[in-house]
């Protein structure tokens, strides 16, 4: 059979399928083709409408008379529709604020048909407004269409620039849905708890904004992958938790560990079963309070079971007598480490301390390290050379330099790093200056 006739002999829900991953307004032409394919684009399973996906990438969509007609084929396009969706992404967007759009008014009726089409994957990406505009604007959003609280269901859900002040009283939760993003929505304290809540089967929720959220306390039996950004007080009690991404916390506790004055310099966390913790991303800058050494490794060190530790230090930590605990203790403290990068000061505080030859006892499970060198001295060359030595079945370890280093200083250094001795046969040295291996 030719690969032509191959083709054809095809069953339409395949077809169909192939259909629905290509632009829509290519889609409908490929009716013209014969009767069979006449209206083989009113069954594809995924519907995915824009402005300019509707009318053509070079057609100017400013022209309020074009968008009316794109809305028009759009609804066209789904009352014919004859089959369940499963996906339906509705991107209404342009370049600025003044730019004409899809009325509220038409996609609510989509997002209505949509729901009564049990769409399982929903993405409503509403009018795009720049930055400058976002804080002191908030008018020019709007509220989701009430249509989306009655597509029951729903398994992943992407909302961008919305509001989402209020959840309707008589909304009864999403009882399938696994995965939420929420890109630059508008919400309260209040409103993120309560979806979270009406989601049982809920994994993973990601908010994406500048605002700050006050005191949210997160209770659920099945997420496992959060992505917060700005919340004052953030408690999480989630037993199967495996990663936590984030940034600028005032307070933080995950499952029963308190981060105290180490809240904001916590960036990601990975947990294995919600429990323990298994690699965790720290990244201190300036404003730190005194003894934040000492606590750090109160916390990091008493998780002997961590396996990835990435620190970036863009300051040095303030040293005081009373708190000056060694750095070193943290490789004592963490045997089980398989993945380690110190980024920033991090190696450079390192060697304001005696360097042992090596450790007194082997890292037998660190595969991986990255270390950033800032001064290029004996300490930190001291410093490398003590991992080399202590780490047995380490495989690569990457080292950056400065930017401002020159290509022969960089040739220095690496003929010092050639000449150290290695306690494994199978690791290889890779020299970064600025992002290339040397």
């Amino acid at each position: 059979m030719a690969a032509h006739d191959a083709f054809y002999a095809l069953p339409d829900s395949l077809l169909s399928f192939i259909l629905s991953k290509i632009p829509i307004k290519d889609a409908v032409k490929f009716s013209i083709l014969s009767k069979r394919w006449r209206f083989l684009y009113t069954q594809m399973p995924e519907l995915t409408f824009s402005p300019d996906l509707v009318l053509g990438p070079d057609c100017p969509s400013l022209n309020p008379l074009l968008v009316s007609s794109a809305e028009n084929i759009i609804s066209n396009i789904l009352l014919l529709h004859s089959q369940n969706l499963e996906a339906f992404h509705l991107h209404n967007t342009g370049f600025d604020h003044s730019q004409p759009r899809f009325s509220h008014e038409n996609v609510c009726k989509w997002v209505r048909y949509a729901s009564s089409c049990n769409v399982q994957h929903l993405t409503l990406s509403d009018h795009y407004v720049p930055a400058l505009f976002d804080e002191s604007h908030s008018a020019l959003k709007e509220t989701p269409p009430p249509a989306l609280f009655s597509c029951l269901r729903l398994v992943t859900l992407y909302l961008r620039h919305y509001i989402l002040t209020s959840i309707p009283i008589d909304f009864v939760g999403f009882p399938h849905l696994i995965s939420c993003r929420l890109e630059d929505v508008q919400l309260t304290d209040e409103s993120l708890i309560s979806l979270i809540s009406l989601c049982p089967l809920l994994q993973k929720i990601e908010r994406r904004r500048n605002d700050w959220l006050g005191n949210i306390e997160i209770f659920s039996p099945t997420i496992e992958h959060l992505s917060l950004h700005r919340i004052k007080s953030l408690s999480i009690k989630c037993p199967k938790l495996k990663i936590l991404c984030g940034s600028m916390f005032e307070d933080l506790s995950v499952n029963g560990v308190r981060f105290y004055e180490l809240s904001s310099a916590v960036f990601y966390v990975e947990m294995d079963c919600g429990s323990t913790l298994r690699q965790f991303f720290m990244e201190f800058s300036r404003g730190h309070s005194p003894g934040t050494r000492s606590r750090f490794l109160d916390i990091v060190g008493n998780i002997q079971r961590l396996k990835g530790l990435v620190i970036y230090l863009g300051d040095p930590f303030e040293r005081e007598a009373e708190m000056d605990v060694p750095l070193l203790n943290l490789f004592h403290m963490l045997p089980n480490l398989q993945l380690l990068h110190m980024m920033g000061t991090f190696v450079q505080e390192l060697a304001r301390e005696p360097v042992p030859v090596c450790l007194t006892s082997p890292h037998l499970n660190l595969k991986k390290i990255r270390v950033q060198v800032l001064e290029f001295d004996d300490k930190e060359i001291a410093i490398i050379s003590c991992l080399l030595q202590s780490t047995p079945f380490l495989e690569r370890i990457e080292i950056q330099l400065p930017e401002e280093y020159e290509e022969g200083q960089c040739m220095y250094f690496l003929k010092d790093i050639l000449y150290l001795r290695r306690a494994s046969l199978l690791v290889r040295i890779i020299i970064m200056h600025d992002m290339y291996e040397i």
